[in-house]
This record gives C-alpha cells, sequence and structure tokens, in this order.
C-alpha cells in the first residue's frame, strides 16, 4: 500500500550519563595547557560515556567502578558512545563520538560490528568532534573499527548493550497502542512505499532515528 506519514516526535535524544560528584568533562584534548591537579580516566570497557578528569584524591573511588586511566595526550583518535533512545521495534539506537586530535579528514570509515560497514563524509561540529547514529538488533557485545581517510588513522570500541558495571539497558516499552496495524517495519531513510503495510503501523528510519506511523 501507498502510506502517507505522520512523523512524530521520537523516542531518541542523547540522555547524558550522570557522573560522581568532582567529575569534569573536556570536549578535546591537547598535549598543552592541562592541569596536573586532575587526572583524565576512561569509562570501563564497553560502557557508554567519554573521557573525565578527576581530582587526585577522587581517583581510587573512580577505578573502583572499573574506570581506567587515560592517555596524556589523546590517541590520535579516540571512540565513546551512548545509548540514543530507547529500544524499539527490536532496534537499539545509538551514537558513536569521534573525536581526532589531527586536522577532521572529509571522509570515514565505519565498521559497526555488525555486518555493516560503510565510508561517509565527515559532520564535523563546531567543536571538531563527529557524531554517527546506528541501531543494532540485539544487545550482546560489538566491537566497532573506525578508519579516517587519507591518513590510515584507525581505532576501535567495545559497546556492551546488555549493559557493563556503570550503566543498564531501560526496559523495552511496548509499541503505542490503538486502532489498526502493529507490525514495525524500518530501513535507512524515510519511508516509501511499503505494500504490505497496513494503517496504524509502525516504521523507524535506522539513520536519522524518526519514527513513523502508517497512515492510509
Amino acid at each position: 500500500m501507498t502510506s502517507s506519514l505522520t512523523q512524530q516526535s521520537a523516542p531518541f535524544g542523547a540522555t547524558p550519563q550522570s557522573a560522581p560528584f568532582g567529575a569534569t568533562r573536556t570536549p578535546a584534548i591537547s598535549s598543552s595547557g592541562i592541569s596536573a591537579q586532575l587526572v583524565r580516566l576512561l569509562p570501563p570497557l564497553g560502557c557508554p560515556g567519554q573521557p573525565l578528569w578527576v581530582p587526585p584524591n577522587e581517583v581510587q573511588r573512580w577505578e573502583q567502578l572499573g574506570f581506567g586511566r587515560a592517555p596524556i595526550p589523546a590517541a590520535d583518535l579516540e571512540l565513546s558512545w551512548h545509548p540514543a533512545g530507547q529500544e524499539s521495534g527490536g532496534l537499539i539506537p545509538i551514537e558513536l563520538l569521534l573525536n581526532p586530535r589531527l586536522t577532521p579528514p572529509n571522509a570515514v570509515t565505519l565498521d559497526w560490528g555488525d555486518g555493516r560497514t560503510e565510508t561517509l563524509p565527515w559532520p564535523a561540529a563546531a567543536d571538531g568532534n563527529a557524531r554517527f547514529r546506528h541501531s543494532y538488533a540485539g544487545r550482546s557485545d560489538y566491537t566497532l573499527q573506525v578508519e579516517l581517510s587519507g591518513n590510515g588513522i584507525t581505532a576501535s570500541l567495545l559497546l556492551s548493550l546488555a549493559g557493563c558495571p556503570i550503566w543498564q539497558p531501560e526496559p523495552t516499552q511496548p509499541p503505542p497502542t490503538g486502532g489498526g496495524g502493529s507490525r514495525w517495519f524500518n530501513g535507512d531513510g524515510p519511508p516509501g512505499t511499503i505494500a504490505v503495510a497496513a494503517p496504524g503501523d509502525y516504521y523507524l528510519d535506522g539513520i536519522s532515528g524518526a519514527f513513523y506511523v502508517l497512515e492510509t
């Protein structure tokens, strides 16, 4: 059937992880201007979150949570991730943050660890970082591989979508109820003509995270 589309507010949107008292976040690292009074830490392996700066007297408490010492200066390319919304239609959205120490490239190749690899242009933000969204079909461990175009710089990152020492996924919410269909469809980009869809079915854009209710 050919469906007209009503786009609703998606239940997606990053929620920053709360940090224990005494921690500060910084968007980028350089080899100069670093305070000797703070120690840089990385989240536990597989966990969401970005590097943190903490006072020396707080380091032991963070290490007991699984945090580890981060290199100074930062690596040529640092990766971090965080949840990008609730699970919907069997898909788990995440956002990947790339923080290069050098000039950002024109493109980046992303191996998401679930059988999908893509090369995308660098969507540079005001701070020089890049953010990409992806949706996974199951709560497992995935190893991402990233390569910057032109300079061959690579980095990898473990995602533990089933949970880790400092984070557990939110319970899956049931789909909205009401008349009409109740099936889920998904794809890369907005929905087009879906021959088997019925009014009231749902569609998730795996690139933008937008959520649609299909109508006649």
